[in-house]
């Protein structure tokens, strides 16, 4: 079984591919903070307490002349229906209610008042940063798989040697990630070594173009002799 068709990488292709992925592979863990602190950051804004404006406090609902403070529009609703009943209803009963209407509302979480453009910034922000992470993670977790197998799979077959050397290789590092076989940390540290040992070693074999043929075992060329075809003259003859 092959992948990537016949796509080879000569020793410098190969060094500077593995010089960008190790670059890449360190460069992944400030990436990660760096949106989980910005994610930290816009959340931590967003909690902290906001200046009331009176536009804000003119725009509120109210019931039974009371002004309501923030929350879902969903929550403020069964409220509003529950003071509308007139039945007096136990405290499990109205927070059940108020549990049904907050799950109804979670994917609109819309409130029931007009958001301060700052604050809607804000969780704009926070959601967009939640949203980032995992599919940042993913991606780069794509392209370091990718880019390990498109290396590991074309340095080889620029060697010369058949493809059974990708699996090798990466069985060890893929397998127990895979079927979640648990080991020791001495073993992951035994593999990760021989994994990245090989990585190098790669690097230092050359390919089948830059080998060259012994003298001796070359035949020796015999001279060819070209006989003159009798009335020419200036030139040897051709057959």
């Amino acid at each position: 079984m092959t992948i990537f068709g016949d796509s080879r990488l000569g020793r410098i292709s190969y060094a500077i591919v593995l010089i960008l992925m190790f670059a890449f592979d360190f460069a992944k863990g400030p990436i990660e903070r760096y949106i989980m602190v910005m994610h930290d950051k816009a959340a931590n804004e967003l909690m902290a307490p906001h200046i009331v404006k009176n536009d804000d406090q003119q725009n509120a609902g109210k019931i039974n002349g009371k002004t309501m403070p923030f929350m879902l529009k969903e929550q403020e609703d069964a409220i509003r229906s529950i003071v509308d009943s007139g039945v007096k209803l136990s405290r499990v009963e109205i927070e059940a209610r108020l549990g049904a209407a907050t799950q109804k509302s979670i994917l609109t979480f819309e409130g029931n008042r007009p958001v301060d453009p700052e604050v809607q910034r804000l969780a704009d922000t926070r959601s967009y940063l939640a949203m980032l992470y995992p599919i940042a993670v993913i991606f780069m977790t794509g392209i370091t798989v990718v880019g390990l197998l498109w290396m590991v799979s074309s340095r080889p077959r620029d060697i010369g040697w058949p493809q059974v050397v990708l699996w090798i290789l990466l069985t060890p590092v893929f397998l127990p990630k895979f079927v979640h076989v648990p080991l020791p940390d001495l073993a992951i540290h035994g593999i990760s070594l021989f994994f990245y040992t090989a990585l190098f070693v790669l690097a230092f074999i050359p390919g089948e173009g830059a080998r060259t043929e012994s003298p001796a075992g070359r035949a020796p060329l015999q001279p060819v002799v070209t006989k003159r075809q009798s009335g020419q003259f200036g030139r040897l003859g051709t057959r």
